[in-house]
């Protein structure tokens, strides 16, 4: 018989904890997001292929986007172009790493237009400890542009 009334708490916390993680997804609005250096407003940059219909873009090799979040996961949401654009992530001060956001099915065109496939997932990191992180965008080696768009 004992061991039927821990049967309730056993399923309470299970509940507790399954119902504990939950996806935030955040656009490049938000103030949760840190800029530094020159950035394009995302005022200008609108398009219903963006996360929350806009997305913001630096030219500047010495801006970054700042991201500090509490959790296990961590995806960086972003259309992709028809032109050569890359953007480097680097996680809680980790080995930077340069994502690819160019539409590999769309026909090449010249630097400077508007994206060709929606935002989707182009990076993640899982399997992260619980506790506060920090995720910086920076400018690719020999890139372009920085993009942020949105983050879950």
């Amino acid at each position: 018989m004992r061991s039927l009334h821990s049967l309730p708490l056993l399923l309470h916390a299970l509940a507790v904890g399954v119902a504990g993680l939950l996806n935030v997804t955040i656009d490049d609005t938000d103030p949760a997001i840190v800029y530094t250096g020159v950035w394009e407003p995302s005022s200008t940059l609108m398009s219903s292929l963006d996360y929350g219909g806009t997305h913001t873009l630096s030219a500047d090799t010495n801006a970054k986007a700042t991201l500090k979040f509490t959790g296990v996961a961590v995806y960086y949401l972003v259309p992709r172009w028809p032109y050569a654009v890359n953007t480097q992530l680097s996680l809680d001060g980790g080995e930077p790493v340069v994502v690819n956001l160019t539409d590999p099915h769309a026909s090449a065109t010249a630097p400077g237009g508007s994206e060709s496939a929606p935002s989707s997932v182009a990076w993640s990191a899982t399997s992260l400890s619980n506790t506060t992180h920090t995720l910086v965008l920076s400018m690719a080696p020999s890139g372009l542009y920085i993009v942020a768009d949105g983050f879950m």
